[in-house]
């Protein structure tokens, strides 16, 4: 019996050892296999964050205008119950470009913790809130795609003169939805980096609060198609200094070059940065006013826009700029008047200061109440000192 015993146990162990082989071999083919993405798969993006302030630096809330977008362009609006209605940042056109030179399959996710997202496309995996996930994104060179246009303009397109592999995306009822980017929006309350102050005549004081330097920042000022700006390079951390608006007048043309040329000295390929400069032209460089544009220091972006992308980037660029407008001493005494007006007896007077007032735009209300605080302010007797 014992002699029989043996090769019993010997049997066991082998049949056991190939059980365990068979099991590790299962195993080793259930788990997926490893993208081979190849040398080059490149993801660039671009953006913005607008904020605004009166001319002793103070950022003021506004209203984002989210009417400028194609139908298509999926949104939950900001003014829901636990939403947003008015703002201190507003997050505007990010795009997330893709080149690869094979078929990629690719999950996406951007998180927006201090925020809220409102608009997003193609259309998102999951539900969006403060974050937006893209899964099974299939990226992939194609010949011809077709992208969704609707009539009419709109600055949405522009972002699509680059050279960026398409993609698509599938929701669970089988609808594809293909584009050269993925885009996406948001809102926030918090503080960007960039304080402005306003000292008349041409004069500001500007301070970079991140803790790192901003690469750089133009000032512009433009009224009635007048242009005027000054490209300032580098600004240090916790830095604060003098800019002074020119005398000279330029032109949008050579203003467009300056800004682009910026973007790529950050990295963004030269298609890049004409789209980002197309899609902005008219707001950046057509709308009476005085504004800072400037590149947002890199740490930033991620920590406000934490950015996770699988399988992962040979390379990965961001660059987002800020776009900071400041009403000047002499705009806040022009807005005074219309207030006066609106506020007056007269109908007639009423109605042509709310003509002037809406053209602030989407700044108009917080313009127009805080030279309402302004003008009681001077109203109000002063309190002499005991």
């Amino acid at each position: 019996m014992i002699g029989m015993r043996v090769p019993l146990l010997a049997a066991l162990v082998m049949l056991g050892c190939g059980v365990a082989a068979l099991s590790a071999d299962k195993s080793k083919s259930a788990a997926p296999a490893k993208q081979d993405v190849g040398e080059q798969f490149i993801v660039h993006e671009w953006g913005t964050f607008s904020t605004f302030s009166g001319s002793d630096g103070k950022h003021l809330k506004f209203y984002p205008d989210d009417r400028d977008l194609p139908q298509f362009v999926h949104s939950r609006h900001r003014n829901i119950k636990g939403g947003l209605p008015d703002v201190f940042v507003s997050l505007e056109t990010p795009v997330l470009y893709f080149y690869t030179d094979r078929a990629v399959t690719a999950s996406v996710r951007v998180d927006f913790p201090k925020g809220r997202m409102t608009e997003w496309y193609p259309q998102a995996s999951r539900p969006p809130s403060d974050s937006l996930t893209w899964e099974n994104l299939k990226i992939a060179p194609k010949d011809g795609p077709t992208f969704p246009r609707e009539k009419g303009k709109s600055r949405y397109y522009a972002a699509r003169e680059t050279d960026a592999t398409p993609l698509q995306i599938a929701d669970d009822k089988g609808k594809s939805e293909q584009e050269k980017f993925l885009f996406y929006r948001g809102v926030a309350d918090l503080q960007m980096p960039l304080s402005v102050q306003a000292l008349g005549r041409g004069a500001f004081k500007v301070k970079n609060t991140a803790r790192e330097a901003l690469p750089a920042f133009v000032l512009v000022r433009v009224q009635d198609s007048k242009v005027r700006f000054k490209v300032y390079d580098h600004l240090s951390q916790g830095a604060e200094m003098d800019a002074q608006e020119p005398q000279e007048e330029s032109t949008t043309e050579k203003l467009e070059s300056a800004v682009a040329e910026l973007l790529m000295r950050e990295g963004l390929y030269e298609k890049e940065a004409r789209a980002m400069v197309k899609t902005w032209s008219f707001d950046w460089f057509g709308e009476n006013g005085t504004r800072i544009l400037y590149l947002v220091p890199s740490r930033m972006t991620d920590d406000l826009l934490p950015l996770r992308i699988t399988p992962k980037p040979s390379a990965l660029l961001r660059v987002l700029v800020g776009r900071h407008d400041v009403l000047t001493p002499e705009r806040e005494s022009d807005i005074d008047v219309l207030v006066k007006k609106l506020d007056g007896p007269s109908p007639g007077e009423a109605k042509s200061a709310d003509r002037g007032l809406n053209e602030l735009g989407r700044y108009r209300w917080p313009a127009q109440e805080a030279s309402r605080a302004r003008l009681k302010g001077l109203k109000e007797p002063r309190r002499e000192k005991k």
